[in-house]
């Protein structure tokens, strides 16, 4: 009898012990799934402001560029406001024909030369342009030319060769870039029509 009641009393201990085991395995299971899912959510929250991180600092680069820009078009405007000196024939000739604010690419090398540089011609017209570019020029230096530019969603590009009229190395020292007016010596035809038909689809900056 007290065998039979010692077995029952070790059988009940054993089905105790398992009991907890099985309860503390199950309790290591919830916290290994709560700290998964915590995990998981961290992450998806630090990804989230990254991507947002990531976004406002674009904006931000953006807002910055278009200040610089505009920065840059204000300071040109002071620029062509002043008048300090007489015009001369050639400034005069120049003048003759509309002027339009633009903003476009151009590569150019000083004719004889292979070395290209690249610029940003700011006003355009049917006789010449303004030239804004890191490279220092002086009056008298003949170009090649080719400016891009976008019409529709197509990129056309128009070749001349030019000559340097006027050269600002004053302009921009801030920003290291120098500015010069050049007129066309030589236009293809065909580029010729291109620079027509472009300056017809702007709006006109001045007249003389």
């Amino acid at each position: 009898m007290v065998t039979r009641n010692l077995r029952r009393t070790q059988s009940t201990a054993l089905k105790v012990k398992a009991r907890r085991a099985e309860n503390s395995f199950l309790e290591i299971d919830y916290y290994r799934g709560t700290v998964k899912v915590v995990f998981f959510l961290v992450f998806i929250m630090a990804f989230s402001l990254i991507v947002l991180f990531s976004r406002l600092i674009s904006s931000l680069f953006f807002v910055l560029e278009y200040a610089f820009e505009l920065l840059r078009k204000v300071k040109l405007i002071e620029t062509e406001g002043r008048a300090t000196k007489p015009r001369s024939e050639t400034d005069r000739e120049r003048r003759k024909y509309p002027r339009f604010n633009v903003y476009w690419p151009i590569q150019f090398s000083q004719i004889g030369s292979s070395l290209s540089h690249d610029g940003r011609v700011t006003n355009l017209s049917e006789g010449g342009m303004l030239i804004q570019s890191p490279e220092q020029m002086e009056i008298g230096q003949r170009l090649n030319s080719r400016v891009s530019f976008i019409i529709g969603s197509q990129i056309n590009t128009i070749e001349m060769h030019a000559e340097v009229v006027r050269s600002d190395n004053s302009f921009g020292k801030a920003w290291g870039d120098y500015q010069c007016g050049a007129k066309f010596l030589d236009i293809s035809p065909r580029d010729k029509n291109k620079l027509n038909d472009l300056l017809m689809s702007l709006p006109p900056t001045f007249n003389s």
